[in-house]
């Protein structure tokens, strides 16, 4: 279903490896791509602009520079059209319906491509397909905005899709003319089946006021349908139409069917499916053979906007749906247990694909093809809890805009495999294994198997600067669970075919992989740890030598047969990527209001071309010049960051440098607090606590000035603590404790004690939203001292101490 690329399959025949290259397919016709051994079944046919029939646009440059528009296209190029200009393509199989991949410029009118049967204008006039750049083009910085001004532009594609009214037969010409300038990438044709009629028995929605033209919103009729048919053990049918929904819809113990995704659609701002929220998750929950259309166009992570979401499990089933437009497409939560995703699509999300988070167990997610992503494509997050005994199996992950294909972050016994993954942009590879985000340690057995990674991995701007088509990340700690990676196949990595960083990875064995070229090396090793090797061939490597490694303590064990890439050095070939001396950060510290510093940040261009910085913009709170033009091969550049607080706080911020490396934007965390001797003294002071519920909660958020961010102690134990350091000793008065503003109120019992010495005794505190903002005082007789420790022994509203703020005054 991708472009074509020669496969190379390992195996170990008696005491040699035998490498075969399977036999082309059948012609599918001008712009058909032959299907690769691996990945999703899907029930359409992908023609690429690339390799059209006919077209009087123009080809892009390949690339794989992220900000660059090519970049994200189905083999790093597309087709771009003027007004009047058109792709044709030859269909290979019958087709009665058509989904494109199209690009037009940010800020442009709503267009369309106007799709015609029999290849000369103006043909016959099948369908016309609106395009838009409503739901595409971020810039800036994770987690993105939708502002020119902040650079990084990327995520360029979105989709569009019709009915062609009649079935087309195969050896049809068709031809897709923009009547605006637009990029083509593909064209997905499929022969959609007719509309599925109501099952016996079942509910409609209709019966409850559901609104089929979409003109009123449909979401409490639906609900209500879905209410009596879980009560009434009956199918909630949803007949062809497209309804409005503006809500979450809530499921459990019921089943929802529809005519088909193409003819039964949810749309609507906020739409969603959800079970209802862990520990207690739905069960039995059945959804088929529907479209749910978010109206989704900028990642926002302080809601829950997912497609499919909450927790479900008991047996439950996803079949056959198709999601877009909505920021997550399934993000279940967990506990929960039991629950299989099969033949669905999910296109144009602002963050991940699909994500099994905390504690989730024996799902499936099966036959499902996941496209254009803002983040991974697949991941299992083992939150707080160990995500277990779960597949990703025969899926399909293409252009995720950011991380990676498919990603399991700690937990145990999951697996990942027979998956394609293509076409990763930025931090990211094809698959990912990791101790990363505060996940549970990964332990069990982790299987990674028969997996065909295409042009995956890329380059940051951050360590470790390039990422492989298959990595491993001992960020948090060492990962000593067992890893098992067999009969994969990575081709055309952008850089090393797999990788190991961070802290010490161990207990990993790789058997019957194919590396069948990659940017640098076949094995990139950059942390301790051990791992054995067998009958692992690579062939066209970029770098001279098959393994990087520049004394990492990593242990390589081999057996049975290896080849091509015997030798080791030390030293990555130069690629594009600029150096930036202080890219750990910039901490200017406290300083006095209304007084300035400045800090010098140099930036480098080893090569192996000259480089221009375009733009380098600051955080708010933060000055910057742009002395920076064009970098010749190493020479450097040093830019001034000023620091001139003029009110109290603390500034947290990323300068952004934006140029031509392929690398994308760098980024530079700058931190400084305004220091005001009759502000809050506590303000961006070191806080520490006896324990912590969750790693976003831990006790810095106390004197982070963000009211809405808070602390957590470990739920189910009291006394807890949390202690400031104010970094001197100074003459406090009163301390202020918040709560985030929109929380209902409660009672905590505090004590207060400076030094170590009692300075408060316990009492009773209500935090009230409707008195002070959620916040209360504590006074005193003016004390000097240098830390303040609050005990805290109770919590009506939580079995744990809570506090957004905790800040000290003199005045």
């Amino acid at each position: 279903m991708l472009r074509t690329t020669t496969v190379i399959v390992v195996a170990a025949v008696g005491s040699a490896i035998a490498l075969t290259v399977p036999a082309p397919a059948a012609s599918a016709g001008p712009g058909a791509a032959p299907p690769l051994p691996a990945g999703a079944s899907v029930p359409f046919t992908e023609y690429d602009s690339v390799n059209a029939a006919a077209t009087n646009g123009t080809v892009t440059a390949t690339s794989r520079a992220f900000t660059q528009l090519a970049a994200e296209a189905t083999g790093r190029r597309a087709v771009q059209l003027a007004a009047g200009q058109y792709v044709e393509f030859v269909l290979a199989k019958p087709a009665d319906a058509v989904d494109v991949r199209y690009s037009t410029a940010d800020g442009s009118a709503d267009s369309t491509l106007q799709v015609t049967a029999g290849g000369q204008a103006p043909g016959t006039l099948l369908a016309s397909l609106p395009t838009t750049a409503k739901y595409s083009h971020f810039y800036g910085n994770y987690p993105f905005t939708k502002n020119p001004a902040d650079g990084g532009q990327h995520h360029y594609f979105d989709d569009t899709r019709a009915l062609l009214g009649r079935v087309l037969p195969a050896g049809t010409r068709v031809r897709i003319t923009a009547s605006a300038p637009t990029t083509v990438d593909v064209a997905d044709f499929e022969d959609v089946a007719p509309a599925a009629a109501a099952p016996a028995g079942s509910l409609s929605v209709l019966d409850f006021g559901a609104d089929p033209t979409g003109a009123t919103d449909s979401g409490q009729a639906i609900q209500n349908a879905i209410d009596a048919g879980a009560a009434a053990h009956r199918t909630v049918w949803i007949p062809p139409g497209t309804f409005t929904v503006t809500r979450q819809l809530t499921v459990d113990t019921v089943t929802v069917v529809g005519a088909g995704p193409w003819y039964s659609v949810l749309h609507g701002a906020g739409v969603g499916v959800f079970g209802k929220p862990a520990p207690t998750p739905s069960t039995v929950v059945h959804l088929s053979g529907f479209a749910i259309f978010g109206e989704t166009t900028m990642r926002d992570d302080s809601v829950s906007d997912s497609g499919l979401g909450g927790s479900l499990g008991g047996g439950s089933t996803v079949d056959d749906l198709w999601i877009q437009h909505t920021k997550v497409g399934m993000w279940f939560d967990g506990p929960a247990d039991g629950l299989t995703v099969s033949d669905t699509r999910i296109q144009d999300t602002t963050a991940d694909g699909v994500n099994l988070h905390d504690g989730v167990s024996h799902v499936t997610v099966q036959n499902t093809f996941v496209r254009n992503t803002g983040d991974d494509g697949m991941a299992m997050w083992s939150d707080q809890n160990a995500d277990h005994d779960n597949a990703f199996v025969h899926d399909t992950v293409v252009q995720p805009q950011l991380a990676n294909g498919f990603a399991v972050y700690g937990g145990h016994d999951n697996t990942v495999s027979d998956d394609l993954a293509a076409d990763t942009v930025t931090q990211g590879g094809g698959v990912h294994v990791g101790n990363r985000f505060g996940s549970v340690p990964l332990s069990g057995t982790t299987t990674i198997a028969g997996d065909v990674l295409l042009r995956t991995g890329d380059l940051v701007p951050n360590d470790p600067t390039e990422i492989g088509a298959l990595w491993f990340d001992a960020a948090d700690s060492p990962m000593t669970g067992a890893i098992a990676v067999h009969d994969d196949t990575l081709l055309d990595s952008s850089y090393a075919g797999i990788q190991f960083v961070g802290k010490s990875i161990t207990n990993v064995s790789v058997d019957r992989v194919a590396i069948a070229g990659a940017g640098t090396f076949a094995v990139q090793l950059q942390g301790p740890g051990a791992a054995t090797f067998s009958n692992v061939v690579a062939v066209g490597l970029g770098a001279r030598a098959g393994t990087y490694d520049c004394a990492s303590g990593f242990a390589l064990t081999k057996s049975g047969l290896n080849a091509g890439w015997n030798t080791t050095a030390c030293g990555f070939p130069p690629s594009g990527a600029l150096t930036i001396d202080k890219a750990a950060g910039v901490d200017f510290g406290f300083q006095a209001l209304n007084t300035a510093a400045t800090q010098p940040i140099t930036i480098t261009n080893p090569g192996p071309k000259p480089i221009t910085v375009q733009s380098i913009t600051a955080p708010a709170g933060f000055t910057t010049d742009h002395p920076c033009g064009t970098i010749a091969v190493g020479a450097s550049c040093t830019v001034h960051v000023g620091f001139d607080p003029a009110t109290s706080g603390n500034f947290t911020g990323l300068l952004t440098i934006d140029s031509t490396s392929p690398a994308g934007p760098y980024v530079v965390g700058l931190k400084g607090v305004g220091y005001d001797p009759n502000g809050d003294l506590a303000l961006g002071r070191t806080a520490t606590s006896s324990s912590q519920q969750c790693s976003w909660c831990g006790p810095d958020k106390l004197t982070d000035g963000d009211p809405t961010t808070y602390f957590e102690s470990a739920d189910g134990t009291f006394p807890q603590t949390a202690t400031v350091d104010l970094g001197q000793t100074v003459s406090v008065d009163r301390i202020v404790l918040k709560l985030p503003p929109n929380w209902g109120a409660r009672t905590q019992t505090i004590a207060v004690s400076a030094d170590g010495a009692p300075l408060v005794a316990s009492a009773d505190y209500v935090f009230d939203p409707a008195v002070a903002g959620n916040s209360v005082t504590i006074t005193f007789p003016a004390q000097s001292v240098r830390t303040l420790t609050l005990t805290v022994t109770g919590n009506t509203g939580w079995p744990a101490a809570q506090l957004s703020e905790f800040e000290a005054y003199a005045h």
